[in-house]
């Protein structure tokens, strides 16, 4: 679950550096330090564990004196030279030694003032856990500056995915999606909450253990066993500050303006305590919630006393401020949420954004339910329906709903959604009477056809462009709300046609079914565009979030995608951050679980790309969920899943063969987004003839015409011909150069894995044609505008004919054309990027075509990585 910050930490402890390990209280660092000394003893190094703890009595040394063997060698007025000439001798006994401090910030200063030097003096290696520098108090500060480090480690909150591998762990057993999200939620993703949660969950049997998972089996995993975990974290709050929590606690969230407007004293100290965190509602309104969440459900559950009192009287106060009050002065906030990085995104992986969410639909479900009750007329169901729909309660609720609203009088779009809920719960255990499809079909015929539509859609996410899709592709009908023009589009373009443009939006009483397919069909139709003219980089600069709105599921259709992309421009790390944010915030949302499924599967892969198995493991395991669930998009098929879990057996071959087989039905059910991306994984698995065959009969379709160059490339390379490089400069979409770069690296990891014997010359083309794909998969950098001169005046004059011509040539070409060596050029661009402070070739040509253009001269490039 830490593999990746123990690596970390090893690496620099090999080195004899000394690393400062920064984390949040309950997040884990003790347990990790524990890990981490078993690691060290295994590869031979003598660890001494030291802890910081307040001293009872004014005792000096007090940590060296509890840590170490040597204590009682130490006289009561010893000085700090003798205390230090003491540790001296006692750690030159065992070599390779390291100092594990946990709790550093509460070290005496004397044990700091002992300890510091020895790591210069006597070269150890050292870690010290500590809290983040906002929470240290002004004594504290001084034992941080006393022991520097050369190196720093964060300890962020766990993700949706890592809170599954521990669920996992302290369970024996998997879990369902249901239970990650729910712990994910209630723990804001820290460690030790979240362990208390399971533990007490399965004590009190508000878990239980389904075949071979554990599942939900109450909607609430509260339990009054928790109580003791939230005030261990209360306890050194003063009670002004405890007050607002409370507050804060009942109301879910407030906007962090005027929470800090009304006690900026008592929001100080909470934000310095790590108990709330800021986060943006998908208003872009900056708002302030408890973390972990699990203090709201602690101070909710608490009988209503006088503190509770307190807290609504507090909560009175600020309603009548937020209304008496002045207006607020403008504030820059364009500026302001450019630059600032929210807690909760970049730390806590919305971790509140996901709390909101859920206390806003489940406040919205107890309005819709209480007003279906009162009248159990069809447009309230629809209302009640749809709420259900996201909150993980619609199927045991949605049959009883659909079987007690009449249907005589609702008009044709209130049937048509009626009967869309129940064709959909027609796929679950409990299938409801056909009562309002039937009535549709009586009374509103022209409604009528979009039942067949969606028929139709199933079965094309299930068995592709079978003959009566295609029957019916050609007559698809017409219906008042354009529900057969939609699914029509979504066919076309889910199996590769390039429709120039889409049907007009749905109207407003279109079923919220018609705008989930229709994002995901614009949005496919807009990625083609975007590769066919190389503004890949154009679209990803955009920041992604939830937009306005209460449905988060174009904000999952997006990541899902982009996390696509960025895959397949080599950047793992960022795909699998983008798609983190997205499993986040839950999985309830039955209109979305082929979706789901297919991140929890695209998110297994990716991290396994990361070397993360255990985590790849634990989300495949999830995703077993969703076996009867199907799509027509990369990984929305569980044989996807069965593919990578044969390549996290270890079997590289036979993963590959996986890979090809899926990709080759894929191919079969006019699934060719999909199927390029599995036969991707196919080639770079076994890299040979067969997976290319399969390339080149997807190149002949319209939508994947753009990997036709790559075809010719691979072979070239499989045959080691040294006329490489002359394909490398047919590439000219960013998507081409970065698949090239990939199918280059992998077929040379074939060719050395298989023993085979490497012609110099193409040896020689390989090193060359590698070095100018690898510059492509650089992320173009950022660019800034500023009113100062460009500073291309140190530039020698060759160096300013080379530059204008690195984004379009590669350095073969450039070395050609001027009569240059390859080195050579290499040589004139790096220096070139290195004096304007660039990092990517299209940069430096930009830059200095700007710089000859008329009155260009004042506008300077400033790059940012």
């Amino acid at each position: 679950m830490r593999a990746k910050e123990l690596d970390k930490l090893v690496e620099h402890l090999q080195r004899r550096d000394t690393v400062r390990l920064v984390a949040g209280r309950e997040y884990g660092a003790t347990s990790l330090l524990d890990e981490l000394e078993a690691t060290l003893i295994t590869l031979g190094f003598s660890v001494v564990r030291i802890t910081g703890a307040p001293s009872p009595t004014e005792v000096r040394f007090a940590a060296i004196r509890q840590a170490l063997l040597a204590a009682d060698r130490i006289p009561p007025q010893a000085s700090q030279d003798e205390v230090r000439d003491i540790l001296a001798v006692e750690l030159s006994r065992t070599p390779n030694t390291v100092l594990l401090i946990d709790d550093a910030e509460l070290l005496d200063i004397p044990s700091a003032q002992v300890l510091a030097p020895l790591f210069d003096r006597m070269k150890l290696a050292g870690v010290f856990v500590s809290v983040p520098f906002t929470q240290l108090t002004p004594e504290q500060r001084v034992v941080s500056r006393i022991l520097r480090a050369d190196a720093r480690v964060d300890l962020n909150a766990l993700t949706f995915e890592q809170v599954g591998v521990l669920a996992e762990t302290l369970l024996d057993a998997p879990v369902s999606p249901a239970v990650t999200s729910e712990v994910f939620s209630m723990s804001s993703g820290i460690t030790g909450v979240a362990s208390e949660i399971l533990r007490t969950a399965r004590a009190t049997g508000k878990i239980r253990r389904d075949g071979n998972r554990w599942t939900l089996s109450e909607g609430d995993l509260w339990n009054p066993h928790l109580e003791e975990s939230i005030e261990r974290l209360l306890a050194p709050i003063e009670n002004t500050a405890l007050r607002l929590l409370h507050a804060l606690a009942f109301v879910g969230s407030l906007t962090a303006e005027d929470l800090h407007d009304f006690d900026p004293s008592s929001a100080e100290s909470l934000t310095r305590s790590g108990l709330i965190t800021t986060f943006k509602d998908p208003q872009g309104v900056s708002r302030v919630s408890p973390r972990p969440a699990l203090i709201a459900d602690y101070f909710r559950q608490r009988p209503f006393d006088l503190l509770s009192m307190a807290a609504t009287d507090l909560l009175e106060g600020l309603a009548a401020k937020r209304v008496d009050g002045p207006p607020r002065v403008a504030r820059p906030k364009l500026k302001l949420d450019a630059h600032v990085r929210h807690s909760d995104t970049a730390e806590t992986h919305n971790a509140g954004l996901s709390r909101y969410l859920r206390e806003e639909n489940e406040q919205r479900l107890a309005v819709a339910a209480r007003e279906w009750r009162r009248h159990h007329d069809t447009p309230r169901a629809i209302i009640y329906l749809e709420t259900l729909l996201q909150s993980g309660r619609y199927v045991s609720t949605a049959v009883g709903v659909l079987e007690r609203t009449p249907s005589d009088d609702a008009s044709g779009p209130e049937l048509l959604q009626l009967a869309l809920h129940e064709h959909i719960l027609q796929r679950e255990a409990s299938a409801p009477q056909t009562l309002h499809s039937l009535t549709l079909r009586r009374h509103h015929p022209g409604y009528a056809v979009a039942l067949d539509a969606y028929e139709i859609y199933l079965r094309f996410c299930d068995e592709g462009r079978v003959a009566s899709v295609e029957e019916w592709l050609q007559d698809p009908g017409d219906d008042p709300v354009g529900f057969c023009t939609t699914i029509a589009e979504y066919i076309r373009v889910m199996s590769g046609e390039l429709l120039e443009q889409l049907a007009p939006s749905p109207p407003v009483d279109a079923p919220p079914f018609q705008h989930v397919v229709v994002e995901q069909s614009r949005l496919v139709l807009f990625i083609r565009q975007a590769v066919s003219n190389d503004e890949l980089e154009d679209l990803l600069s955009d920041p992604l979030h939830l937009g306005p709105g209460e449905d988060p599921v174009p904000f999952l259709v997006n990541s899902y995608v982009r996390s696509q992309m960025l895959l397949g421009l080599g950047r793992v790390s960022e795909a699998r951050h983008t798609l983190s944010q997205a499993l986040s915030l839950g999985d309830f949302d039955l209109r979305y679980a082929v979706l789901y499924a297919a991140m929890l599967r695209w998110s297994a892969f990716l991290h396994f790309r990361e070397g993360r198995a255990d985590i790849a493991q634990s989300l495949l395991r999830e995703s077993q969920d969703y076996a009867a669930v199907r799509g027509p998009m990369p990984g929305m098929r569980p044989e996807f899943g069965d593919a990578l879990s044969v390549l996290l057996s270890g079997d590289r071959a036979a993963a590959g063969a996986a890979f090809l087989a899926e990709a080759n039905t894929c191919y079969e059910l006019s699934f060719f987004d999909a199927a390029w991306n599995t036969a991707r994984f196919a080639f770079q698995l076994n890299p040979g003839e067969e997976a290319l065959e399969l390339i080149e009969r997807l190149s002949r379709e319209p939508s994947q015409a753009w990997i036709t160059p790559l075809v010719e490339f691979a072979r070239s390379a499989i045959r080691q011909d040294p006329s490489i490089s002359i394909y490398v400069s047919r590439f000219r979409t960013l998507p081409e150069l970065i698949a090239a770069a990939d199918f280059l690296d992998d077929i040379g990891f074939a060719h050395r894995a298989r023993g085979t014997e490497v012609d110099p010359e193409f040896a020689q083309a390989y090193a060359e044609a590698r070095d100018t794909l690898h510059i492509s998969r650089e992320p173009l950098s950022r660019v800034t505008f500023r009113h100062s001169p460009l500073p291309v005046d140190n530039l020698t004059p060759r160096e300013r004919e080379i530059a204008p011509l690195t984004a379009t040539l590669s350095n073969r070409e450039i070395a050609d054309r001027l009569t240059l060596s390859i080195r050579t050029v290499e040589n004139h661009i790096a220096r070139s990027m290195k004096k304007l402070g660039l990092t990517s070739r299209a940069d430096l040509s930009a830059a200095l075509a700007a710089s000859a253009k008329p009155g260009s001269g004042a506008q300077q490039f400033r790059s940012h990585s």
